[in-house]
């Protein structure tokens, strides 16, 4: 086997690993700096184990609602999908989209799902658009909760502590809540009004062609049909409302199940948390990680501040966050990194099954003639 050939099969799989090699890094060192490691892993051998796997529980069944959710929006354009089949791709795609900042990774599902199971990419994406939008406006709801209970009690705490810090919290979740309010409004405005769209795009390909002739023709020629059709995909979205009924209930019932797994993991050591205070620092978590292109690191710097604001216990934080980011993260990179393998298996299978429809066919037809 030589190195191209290596690297093309396992790729996917090594860059998982170093992935997982550099997050227990990154949380070890940071861990350790604030409090010995010793306490945080002594936090594991005294918790409720009941509680650890009532989230783990959580966790699994919030990622199988999103796997539905996506199937359900795509099923329409790829006749026979079956969700068993489509489990597969969602998996291996769903690993991507942990490791880009700002979900860049979902892009790559979108390739994997025409590749691996026939699905338009057009739909792919306006699914992704759809409830990546939706997932936003949540999100802002209990952020919105969060700004009148949550975000004052922080601040009135770091206040005794270190009045520097709170006024830090305070700016930073204002610059955090209105940059995630604009930002959803006016990509809602451009991705679901295609007379917007035509604007931005108009606007697009005005400032690209004073810098390039190849860009401008790659936006005339490529992009332009891409969003045309995107458009199109969506429209026929909008028509099934009972669809999109489903997909706003599973939405606000995995987030639901988001906020009690991370309210679980936290009993586990010994720790109460309001249902309102879980899914503040969850909702504020994801739009720390959104609005700033860094991943897995500030959402960790922005869960451990928080949790510090509500006078948890430091050790109990760093266990509360190995454990949702390493069981959350690592579960997905995992079943991604494993799927994977099967996922080259799967589309060989489907190829020859086709081909042997296709023979079988032929066969009928000589038969006839």
């Amino acid at each position: 086997m030589n190195i191209k050939h290596f690297f093309r099969k396992y790729f996917f799989r090594i860059l998982v690993i170093l992935v997982m090699l550099g997050t227990l890094v990154y949380f070890f060192y940071h861990l350790n700096k604030q409090e010995p490691l010793g306490n945080v892993f002594g936090l594991f051998l005294q918790s409720a184990f009941g509680f650890l796997l009532l989230a783990l529980a959580f966790m699994v069944i919030s990622l199988f609602i999103k796997a539905f959710r996506f199937y359900v929006l795509v099923k329409p354009s790829s006749k026979g999908l079956s969700f068993k089949n489509f489990l597969i791709p969602f998996f291996v795609g769903y690993g991507f989209s942990t490791l880009g900042p700002l979900k860049s990774g979902e892009i790559v599902s979108v390739e994997i799902n025409k590749r691996s199971v026939s699905i338009p990419r057009t739909s792919s994406l306006a699914a992704i658009v759809l409830f990546r939008i939706l997932d936003l406006f949540v999100v802002l709801i209990f952020f919105i909760v969060a700004l009148g209970k949550t975000i004052p009690t922080i601040i009135q705490n770091f206040e005794l502590i270190d009045p520097n810090k709170a006024a830090t919290i305070e700016t930073v979740t204002k610059v955090i809540f209105y940059s995630a309010l604009v930002g959803t409004i006016v990509l809602s405005f451009i991705l679901f009004l295609p007379p917007v769209g035509e604007i931005f795009y108009k606007i697009l390909r005005k400032i690209v062609g004073r810098f390039s002739s190849k860009g401008d023709l790659w936006l005339e020629n490529t992009f332009h049909p891409a969003m045309l059709n995107y458009y199109s995909s969506l429209k026929n979205l909008y028509k099934q409302r009972i669809i999109a009924t489903y997909v706003v209930i599973t939405t606000i019932v995995r987030w639901i199940l988001e906020f009690y797994s991370l309210k679980f993991t936290l009993l586990a050591f010994g720790e109460t948390l309001s249902l309102i205070d879980s899914a503040s620092i969850t909702s504020i978590t994801l739009l720390a990680g959104i609005v700033t292109p860094a991943g897995l690191g500030v959402g960790t710097i922005t869960t451990q501040s928080l949790m510090e604001g509500l006078l948890i216990d430091p050790a109990i934080t760093g266990a509360s966050i190995i454990y949702q980011t390493l069981i959350g993260t690592g579960l997905t990179l995992i079943t991604a990194a494993i799927t994977s393998i099967f996922l080259k298996d799967y589309k060989q299978k489907e190829d020859k099954k086709k081909e042997e429809e296709i023979e079988e066919t032929q066969n009928e037809d000589e038969i006839k003639t």
